[in-house]
């Protein structure tokens, strides 16, 4: 990778990048200093040439190894669909305007809790998956204001000093309903997603209200993103509360069959383990689940089920009166 850079107040600022890799890892410093800054359109191919040409005028470019450089040396601009995953730097405080603006193969975003300024449609791109965080020591982060921006199902992993955390965030979506007796567009908003936003206290997120917020989920979703976000608190339980292990494991004994099928196809064979543990289903779905995985043809799939099959001890032979 190549890197246009120029000096801030705070650091370091890259406005553009170059190279081959989809995959993005921003470097953590530039010239020994931190870097705390992303360009405006830094990722987007609709950057305004006459901007660029000031930036490179005026900036200085290297490698990823520090090494300085003339130019880019040939190499493509890392921008629009070339980009498929972002790792920010830990120190990074700012996002510049429409920095991510249609990266619409952009699937995976990574960021820590020092970032706090994230600029106007810097998120236009909708097509991210999961996103990676690391907050801060007291578990802020700017994740509200990048999940806003996204109306799409994500996957959300968090490290809050260390501990493990997976949330699962539905999509929502708005639309505009015209009251024609009051003459006026009224905006309604779909999905149990927007709740799931709005569980955050300033900068964290409150993991008891995202808890509570369950039975939105279980009515509005469809069941295999609920299944996700139910396995997930199970296997991450990140300030998880026994009432709300005790909801979810209720779901999963509801939907065994299928949450184990989730598990079988993804090949979480350890996690399948774990919930298989949890839910302690009968011999009857026990049987049901080690159908379904003869049928993939997945002989680990197939060797956990039978293993969780003979716990249930030998079959009882019927007995008739001749």
């Amino acid at each position: 990778m190549i890197y246009l850079y120029r000096r801030n107040k705070t650091g370091i600022c890259i406005d553009r990048v170059y190279g081959h890799d989809g995959i993005v890892e921003l470097p953590e410093t530039l010239e020994g200093l931190p870097v705390t800054e992303l360009g405006a359109y830094i990722f987007s191919d609709h950057i305004d040439r006459g901007d660029l040409e000031k930036c490179r005028m005026s900036g200085k470019f290297c490698t990823e190894d520090g090494l300085e450089v003339q130019d880019e040396e040939g190499m493509p601009e890392m921008s629009g669909n070339a980009v498929q995953e972002l790792i920010l730097p830990s120190k990074l405080r700012k996002v510049g305007r429409y920095a991510f603006y249609n990266c619409f193969h952009l699937k995976k975003l990574s960021f820590g809790g020092d970032l706090r300024d994230v600029g106007v449609g810097a998120m236009t791109c909708h097509k991210i998956e999961r996103v990676t965080v690391k907050t801060d020591e007291n578990g802020d982060s700017c994740l509200r204001d990048i999940l806003t921006e996204l109306p799409e199902t994500l996957r959300v992993d968090m490290d809050k000093n260390g501990e493990q955390g997976r949330f699962w965030f539905p999509e929502f979506f708005e639309e505009g309903v015209e009251n024609t007796p009051a003459r006026i567009i009224e905006n309604h908003v779909h999905g149990s997603g927007i709740r799931y936003r709005n569980s955050f206290l300033h900068k964290k997120l409150n993991i008891l209200e995202y808890d509570k917020l369950f039975p939105y989920a279980e009515a509005w979703e469809e069941e295999s993103i609920v299944l996700k976000l139910v396995l997930d608190r199970i296997l991450y339980p990140m300030d998880l509360t026994e009432t709300a292990e005790e909801k979810y494991i209720q779901y999963l004994r509801e939907h065994g069959e299928r949450a184990v099928s989730i598990l079988g196809e993804e090949k979480e064979y350890a996690a399948m383990r774990t919930i298989l543990t949890k839910i302690t289903p009968d011999r009857t779905e026990t049987e049901k689940m080690l159908e379904r995985a003869q049928r993939s043809g997945d002989s680990r799939w197939v060797s956990i089920l039978m293993d969780t099959l003979a716990g249930h001890g030998r079959k009882k032979r019927k007995a008739f009166e001749l």
